[in-house]
């Protein structure tokens, strides 16, 4: 049987997260979420992607092929469900079925040839339901916005992490606070001395290549990525770096995506932070408000109590946060971004903003020559493909920046 994880209607929550990849792309704990849900699901198995047209979703990850016709029978998981037991229990039923948590598709066992592939819609759910045994989901069995993602992923970190291949032994000066078996050093990992473990409240995963430098303090349940530098920080426990980032300063309870830099001084709490991302020394991201009340987030125009008490920020891709710059709790800034000053809303895809309510359209040229410079001081190289995604985002946010009043012309 074919797993294909799909996308659906419900991507809102997630703001530019999603607006360059397949949401079975972004991270979580120590893996992507379409890794995370074939694990559960079907242990070692390859996978399709299904979703829209205009993203990046054949990257590879897992194995993933990006909207290839299914075969004659297919398991459908959502990419915003939330993996785990429920989910391998939900998925183990025999026989076909449409499990639905409200209008919304979890998963489904179905004929394949039926279907078209890219996204499936909530008619599509809807009609699914019609011609098969409907069952209901557990209530919270998908995700519904990035801090959903954000809370939950310390837990996923100390589920997911795992001993890998060869472990090196705690070198001389390093010192651990807690259980020695939860630190999982690779071999290959660089930790100087004078840094500080502390493993109390979940298991530290160190990966390939990573480095962490002396006067780090690292809690757990805290997962640093392949190639990924702990530059003399404070990272607070529920955090994922993954690979090739630069971290300093202080960073607790947050996600941040692989090539992203937060190299200096500040603060990064209770936030996701996507790819190809700089932020400036001194740049700090708020996480709670001053009448300790649950952070609310601005979703498509819809004002949403998260129900959290700290919520940081949602970073899109190649977003360029500046020196200084101070960010409110529960803001989104989207692709391509430039943000200043202070931040007290939220900033439109390829949008500069000065911090001083002014906001102007970046051009697309400036933006894909941008990412072009990044990646070659990584020694990497923007593909077509990547430069052609870059430029559809462009277009599909240009009413975005319509009605946020960002205006054309030179920057200020």
């Amino acid at each position: 049987m074919t797993l294909v994880i799909f996308e659906d209607d419900g991507l809102a929550g997630f703001g530019p997260l999603v607006l360059t990849r397949h949401a079975g792309t972004m991270r979580r704990g120590t893996k992507g979420l379409a890794d995370a849900i074939r694990d559960s699901v079907a242990p070692g198995a390859e996978f399709s992607l299904w979703g829209r047209g205009d993203v990046d979703g054949g990257d590879g990850r897992g194995g993933s092929r990006y909207n290839a016709p299914a075969e004659e029978n297919v398991t459908l998981v959502n990419a915003r469900a939330r993996p785990g037991r429920r989910l391998a229990d939900l998925v183990s039923r025999e026989g076909t079925f449409v499990a639905l948590e409200g209008p919304d598709l979890v998963a489904a066992k179905v004929g394949g040839r039926a279907l078209t592939p890219g996204p499936l819609r909530t008619r599509d759910a809807a009609r699914l339901a019609k011609s098969h045994e409907r069952i209901d989901a557990p209530g919270g069995s998908l995700f519904r916005g990035y801090w959903e993602l954000v809370e939950s992923n310390g837990l996923a970190v100390a589920e997911q992490a795992r001993p890998g291949g060869d472990r090196r032994p705690v070198p001389d000066g390093v010192e651990v606070r807690g259980s020695r078996s939860n630190l999982m050093m690779s071999a290959s990992a660089e930790v100087e001395a004078h840094t500080a473990f502390d493993t109390r409240l979940g298991p530290i995963v160190v990966s390939d290549g990573a480095s962490v430098e002396s006067f780090s303090r690292v809690a757990g349940p805290c997962f640093v990525g392949p190639k990924a530098r702990v530059l003399s920080a404070l990272v607070g426990g529920g955090t994922s770096i993954f690979e090739s980032c630069k971290v300093g300063g202080q960073v607790e309870n947050s996600i941040v995506s692989a090539f992203t830099n937060k190299a200096h001084h500040g603060y990064l709490g209770d936030s996701y932070v996507g790819e190809w991302v700089n932020l400036g020394a001194g740049s700090t991201f708020g996480n709670l408000k001053n009448t300790y009340g649950d952070v609310r987030v601005d979703v498509a125009g819809e004002r949403r109590d998260t129900g959290l008490l700290k919520l940081g920020a949602a970073v899109g891709d190649m977003c360029k946060v500046s020196i200084g710059a101070l960010v409110y709790a529960g803001k989104m800034l989207g692709t391509g971004c430039q943000a200043s000053g202070l931040v007290d809303r939220n900033v439109p895809s390829f949008t500069f903003y000065s911090g001083k309510a002014e906001m102007v359209e970046l051009r697309v040229d400036s933006v894909v020559e941008t990412q072009r410079r990044m990646m070659e001081r990584r020694g990497l190289a923007l593909t077509k493909a990547g430069e052609a995604t870059i430029r559809s985002a462009f277009e599909a946010t240009a009413h975005e920046r319509r009605q946020a009043r960002v205006r054309k012309g030179k920057l200020p």
